[in-house]
């Protein structure tokens, strides 16, 4: 499954958080087409919106929100895995 994520500071609307998972708006982030988008939320963040994949033998994933990075943790086979790995965390997540 693909959804779109925030990886930087700031957040983004409840509204706006609907479209993480609409596939139109996937290929508008992964092909960089943003026309229109800067009435909403996600318009502000376009340079920080990423797509992720979460393989579809995960089970339970989380999105974590913190001060507008989100991170998603799901997990496969009992074992926890973040998404995306390379976005530097605070440390209370680094605790878990």
């Amino acid at each position: 499954m693909k959804l779109v994520i925030n990886t930087s500071y700031g957040g983004i609307t409840d509204e706006s958080a609907k479209l993480r998972k609409d596939p139109q708006f996937i290929e508008d982030v992964e092909c960089g087409r943003f026309v229109g988008r800067e009435q909403d939320s996600w318009g502000k963040h376009i340079e920080t919106l990423r797509v992720v994949e979460i393989p579809d033998e995960a089970t339970d994933a989380l999105i974590v929100n913190y001060d507008g990075i989100e991170t998603v943790l799901y997990t496969i086979d009992g074992k926890i895995y973040m998404t995306p790995a390379d976005i530097a965390l605070p440390d209370v997540f680094k605790e878990i």
